[in-house]
């Protein structure tokens, strides 16, 4: 485990290379060690948008953009909605580094997407049962 005052001036170091570039930023912890990476992809030093962006590589639209902005990459460990479709609520989460999209009716979880396509087939997936 690395340093937490450490893991911060990396995380400064790599916004000011990237100019605050999610595509870029992406680019750049693709070459970190993957301790590292996987580090800073569920810490406070991140927002949940840019750990989103360098899982799946899109944008999930403005709203949903603007909501994981807003916090924290560590609170993808409990899951954060990003979107309602419907009756439907999509939440975004990582755990044990796999990034994880899941279709909850409010009730339960009626699907769940794992991987790098996981965004993109829970899309689909809203898509078809629409």
């Amino acid at each position: 485990m690395i340093d937490y005052y450490e893991l911060a001036q990396l995380v400064d170091n790599l916004l000011e290379i990237s100019g605050d570039s999610v595509e870029a930023l992406a680019d750049i912890l693709d070459d970190l060690d993957p301790e590292t990476r996987n580090e800073l992809l569920v810490s406070d030093l991140l927002n949940a948008y840019q750990t989103f962006y360098y899982y799946f590589r899109e944008s999930p639209g403005d709203l949903a953009e603007e909501r994981l902005i807003l916090h924290p990459a560590s609170e993808l460990a409990t899951g954060i909605l990003i979107d309602e479709v419907d009756d439907c609520e999509v939440i975004a989460a990582v755990r044990e580094s796999l990034p994880i999209i899941a279709i909850s009716d409010g009730d339960r979880i009626v699907a769940r997407f794992t991987g790098q396509n996981a965004y993109r087939e829970a899309v689909r997936f809203l898509e078809e049962s629409g």
